[in-house]
């Protein structure tokens, strides 16, 4: 499994799934009527489709690692984002 604690800023990773939790987080909304049910799984299956390829742009003060992507939905407008990278298999580190 890749381990997070080895990434720097700067490095790029492949993002190659949906974490289990954002998953599940998303099953649980749409059941409950939430407002953007799912809104987490959703941008990562978009950044899955249209540009899997990411670089770490920050490690916050409690070590977690994060990446930004600004994503062009079908009308045109922008969306920016901010991921955390998790201690699991959803990504693979690019030399």
């Amino acid at each position: 499994m890749p381990d997070t604690n080895r990434l720097r800023i700067g490095d790029r990773i492949r993002i190659l799934r949906v974490p289990e939790a954002d998953l599940r987080q998303r099953e649980r909304e749409i059941v409950e009527g939430t407002e953007m049910a799912g809104w987490t799984a959703d941008t990562i299956e978009r950044i899955i489709e249209s540009q899997p390829i990411v670089t770490i742009s920050r490690i916050d003060e409690y070590g977690s690692v994060w990446y930004d992507v600004v994503l062009i939905m079908d009308d045109g407008e922008t969306h920016e984002h901010s991921l955390i990278v998790y201690a699991d298999d959803t990504w693979e580190h690019i030399d």
